[in-house]
């Protein structure tokens, strides 16, 4: 007799594309709809822009090269944090764009040997992520599904302004005003530190909980459509403050000066795993990327938004800089 699989030993294999479709729909349940929205079963979504404009933008994450499925310290992700953090980074950028998340659309590639539980857990942390993210009025419009020899999943986000868009390149000369930012910073960079050591070890809070913001991002969602009118430029931080803050003075023809007092501050949150894993916490604020926290430019006359932080200035006097500021993906 030939032996049959449990269901959680089933493989994407033995579901078939169909069934995959319908597991998704399962994991999706009650996201999948809104007033106007044409979702998941046509050739193409139909997604209401009530101002007659929107915000659209995709991400991507690669088995291997932005996330795992089992880490070197013995962490292992049932699909739920993969899931989780496609939606996270993708909402984010909708928030610095001054705008609110209406639908994202999921595109997912992966081997016939991908565990079935694993595609159900990826489905529920794109929701979970919505949910408990800030954006409870995004649909998960569709999106396709193929067969490949890794996992390699992307999303596209729209959104609808509440205003004018917020870009990184300010209307008038922004030399002297303040960089200020919301969100973790530093958070994730230990998270990972953590995520990759090279073998198991008895985990402290402190390690629990930059593990959680490495897998699980929290970007601050509502904090973009607060500031519209207010702040003259804004971005994300997903490669890191030096990196992302280096783009956002560039777009405006200046350099950031990025306070070391603030980053002292910072720092000093995650002395104790610093020591630990004999590395620079320094660094991880400066250095460490997907926290994807807000970074704006705000006139220095004006008041500084309830939960944000100054961390610097722009300047016309270049900066010096490490030799590696952040992620760069080649």
């Amino acid at each position: 007799m030939a032996a049959t699989s449990t269901p959680q030993q089933r493989t994407v294999g033995e579901l078939g594309e169909a069934g995959i479709l319908e597991l998704l729909r399962d994991s999706y349940r009650g996201w999948t709809t809104a007033p106007g929205v044409i979702g998941p079963g046509d050739d193409a979504a139909v997604i209401p822009a009530p101002g007659g404009k929107f915000v659209i933008a995709t991400d991507a994450m690669n088995e291997g090269h932005h996330f795992l499925r089992s880490w070197p310290s013995g962490v292992t992700d049932t699909g739920y944090s993969t899931g989780w953090k496609l939606a996270a980074q993708n909402l984010s950028d909708m928030s610095a764009m001054g705008a609110v998340p209406s639908a994202v659309s999921i595109s997912l590639a992966m081997p016939k040997t991908t565990p079935v539980s694993w595609v159900a857990h990826f489905g529920r942390g794109i929701a979970n992520a919505c949910r408990w993210l800030g954006a409870p009025q995004t649909v998960i419009s569709g999106g396709d599904l193929t067969r490949a020899e890794t996992i390699a999943t992307s999303i596209t986000a729209t959104a609808n302004l509440v205003d004018q868009p917020i870009l990184r390149t300010a209307a008038e000369d922004v030399t002297g005003y303040q960089l200020i930012h919301t969100g973790n910073v530093g958070l994730a960079a230990a998270g990972f530190a953590v995520a990759s050591h090279p073998e198991p070890r008895h985990l402290y809070h402190a390690e629990i909980r930059a593990l959680r913001g490495f897998l699980r991002p929290r970007p601050p969602l509502s904090q973009g459509p607060k500031v519209v009118g207010k702040v003259s430029a804004m971005m994300d931080v997903s490669d890191s403050i030096l990196t992302d803050a280096d783009r956002l003075a560039a777009a405006n023809g200046l350099h950031a000066h990025i306070d070391p007092d603030w980053t002292s501050r910072k720092a000093a949150k995650f002395a104790e795993i610093a020591q630990r894993y004999e590395a620079d916490a320094n660094h991880w604020v400066l250095t460490g990327g997907e926290d994807y926290g807000l970074l704006a430019v705000l006139d220095p006359a004006l008041e500084i938004p309830a939960g944000w932080d100054v961390i610097g200035y722009l300047t016309t006097e270049p900066q010096q800089r490490p030799e590696v500021t952040g992620w760069d993906h080649f």
